[in-house]
């Protein structure tokens, strides 16, 4: 990239913003609820448990602090019979 050395080391030292402090303690938030349902909640449901709690964001904000943290739901495996019917039984 083409950034001074300066430049660089003045951008680590900043504090963070108000955004970024907001966005780390949504994430643990957001953790919480996710490991509570056993880890099978996305995005909408946990911005629904979210909203219950009256914090107002966007769905999307939600998603992509999921993502960027790594947090997935899991999906449920759908309902497979393993016996075959045999009519002639």
């Amino acid at each position: 990239m083409a950034v001074s050395n300066s430049g660089f080391y003045a951008w680590l030292k900043r504090e963070r913003s108000v955004r970024q402090q907001e966005n780390e303690a949504l994430a643990v938030d957001i953790r919480q609820i996710y490991e509570d349902s056993r880890e099978t909640y996305g995005s909408p449901r946990i911005h629904a448990k979210l909203q219950a709690k009256c914090q107002n964001m966007s769905r999307n904000r939600v998603a992509r602090l999921m993502r960027m943290h790594g947090i997935q739901a899991k999906r449920k495996q759908r309902y497979k019979t393993t016996t075959k019917f045999d009519p002639a039984c």
